[in-house]
């Protein structure tokens, strides 16, 4: 599978502007390695590369790339963040002040950068690996076995410079499991708001277009059937949320058109 889209994107926040440097300089570091975008920036990659009329995408800051336990245990993307003036603020965090972008008056922002490992047993938690801790995420191993999307990104910053920089995400089912996976961990509403883009992207394009669809196979296994039932229960949840901007009816409905049910 070889798929690969062009997109271009435009500063509107000092939080989009840090976002974009960030997602700049972990995609340049890491460009010889076996790593993924993930997180909110995946999302949002995934929605500007397969746009869905009427959604918007959601801004995050901070960039986590997904990373195999032997690239972590290597210490090659620890050494390579230092190289570039980041500072390990724990395990798997990183940040490099920016005092060039300080507002008078206000604190130096930094530039922030996660590092998360496969789970190896389905389970959030903590690991070592080279002497470092690091978060473990399941979903994870599927996500860096599988071929990524690459999506060559131009990205206009607030000063009007322009940066050009390439990324390798997930496929769209993939990130949906990786965010069902987190959102059953830690129940929360960016999780949801995520979720719910990434099924409106499977609905709006074709599966061989976003990579292949396999959520809805009778017999689904591993991290896809844990994802499945996560999905479930939030469609059976989201009828009785409040004060969520997801609209609880359409992502019911896209859950039962687009996911299995897990006997």
């Amino acid at each position: 599978m070889d798929l690969r889209r062009r997109i271009a994107l435009a500063a509107t926040s000092y939080a989009d502007d840090l976002s974009f440097r960030s997602l700049a300089e972990v995609s340049e570091i890491t460009a010889d390695q076996n790593v993924r975008i993930i997180g909110g920036q995946m999302a949002s990659l995934l929605l500007a590369a397969f746009p869905v009329p009427g959604i918007g995408a959601r801004r995050t800051r901070d960039t986590d790339a997904a990373i195999t336990t032997e690239l972590a245990g290597s210490g090659v993307v620890h050494q390579r963040l230092l190289d570039r003036g980041y500072a390990a603020t724990s395990g798997n965090s990183y940040a490099r002040a920016v005092p060039e972008l300080a507002a008078a008056g206000a604190p130096v922002p930094e530039l922030a950068v996660d590092l998360l490992v496969p789970s190896l047993d389905g389970r959030f938690r903590p690991e070592e690996y080279g002497g470092r801790a690091f978060d473990a995420a399941p979903g994870l191993a599927p996500v860096l076995a599988a071929d990524p999307i690459v999506i060559d990104v131009s990205a206009r910053l607030l000063d009007g410079a322009v940066l050009e920089f390439t990324v390798r995400v997930p496929t769209v089912e993939l990130a949906l499991v990786v965010k069902a996976l987190s959102y059953g961990s830690r129940l929360q509403a960016r999780d949801v708001e995520d979720i719910y883009r990434l099924l409106e992207i499977a609905d709006t394009h074709a599966a061989d277009e976003i990579g292949g669809w396999q959520l809805r196979a009778p017999s689904l296994r591993g991290s896809r059937r844990d994802a499945a039932v996560q999905l479930n229960e939030l469609a059976r949840r989201t009828r009785r949320m409040s004060g969520s901007e997801v609209p609880a009816g359409r992502l019911a409905a896209l859950v039962v058109s687009l996911v299995g049910r897990p006997a």
